[in-house]
């Protein structure tokens, strides 16, 4: 990650927008006594800062040295980011993007799968820790494979669906409906007779998926990955692919050390995100509605 190395003196205008920006106030304005003359520092003994940044993109004049990440990003909306979207357009995209179930048998370039890491690469994360790796399976033998061991999770659960009489006395909330739910028990047959004829209905044979994993450091983990392959799936969408996340195999990972292990996940790390990527065989017209939001406000 960045590395700040100080301040560049000749490039500095003293603005003081660092020390504004810096949240962890590692930026101060020092005077010299004899001349009155300010000079803005730069001291992290104690290794506080997040790396976030803020005040390498805030700088005017470029004045904030580092080491250990690419070069800025300039851009002339950089400053004004209300200028790169409209929120009408912005909605369009928002409302149009779709969790995809039915793909072209096409492989997706990977300048594509690179591009959409690149716009999760930028996502936000909690304390800016970045602790978020990747894992891209397009060999469609491996695909089937994995798609085979969440499959058979749900055939196990479905026996110990038999029991659920039993359990339900200990269970409450969403546990206890579902298992009270008979649409419960006919899904889990449907999922198992469409399996047994060939159908997958965990990736839906689509032709990439992307695996998120993550150290299991706090409880902003599973958010930071919901940000980042939010990120992913909107970069998809403007590259004419499709996207779905697929929180059966998330389930099965999260579960399974021995599948982890395979994959060279680390012990102390654990999957939070599962997204299939691939070109849609379906167009659709419209975006569909959602049920209201309900807010409250304390005014």
């Amino acid at each position: 990650m960045v590395k700040i190395l100080g301040i560049d003196r000749e490039r500095c205008i003293k603005c003081e927008k660092c020390v504004e920006v810096c949240t962890v106030l590692l930026f101060s304005v020092e005077q010299n006594e004899e001349t009155m003359e300010k000079s803005i520092v730069f001291s992290d003994s104690l290794k506080r800062c997040f790396r976030c940044g803020h005040c390498i993109a805030i700088c005017p004049t470029e004045a904030i040295p580092y080491e250990d990440a690419d070069a800025p990003y300039n851009f002339e909306e950089a400053s004004n980011p209300e200028k790169i979207l409209s929120f009408d357009d912005l909605m369009k995209l928002v409302r149009s993007r779709r969790s995809i179930r039915k793909y072209e048998n096409k492989p997706v370039p990977r300048e594509k799968i690179e591009s959409i890491l690149e716009a999760m690469r930028y996502a936000p994360s909690a304390s800016n820790r970045q602790g978020r790796k990747y894992i891209v399976i397009t060999d469609q033998n491996k695909i089937k494979e994995l798609s085979k061991k969440v499959a058979n999770m749900i055939a196990k659960t479905k026996k110990y669906f038999k029991l659920r009489y039993l359990v339900i006395p200990f269970t409450k909330g969403v546990i206890r409906k579902r298992l009270l739910n008979p649409k419960t028990k006919k899904s889990m047959v449907m999922f198992l007779e469409e399996t047994a004829k060939g159908r997958d209905l965990i990736f839906f044979h689509a032709p990439c998926v992307i695996i998120l994993y993550a150290p299991k450091y706090s409880q902003m983990t599973g958010p930071d990955a919901g940000i980042a392959i939010t990120h992913g799936m909107f970069a998809a969408q403007v590259l004419r692919l499709g996207t779905c996340w697929i929180g059966f195999a998330q389930e099965y990972l999260w579960r399974s050390k021995k599948t982890r292990k395979k994959l060279g996940i680390p012990k102390w790390c654990n999957v939070y995100g599962v997204m299939i990527v691939g070109y849609p065989t379906l167009k659709f017209e419209r975006a569909p509605p959602r049920r209201q939001l309900k807010a409250q406000w304390l005014e």
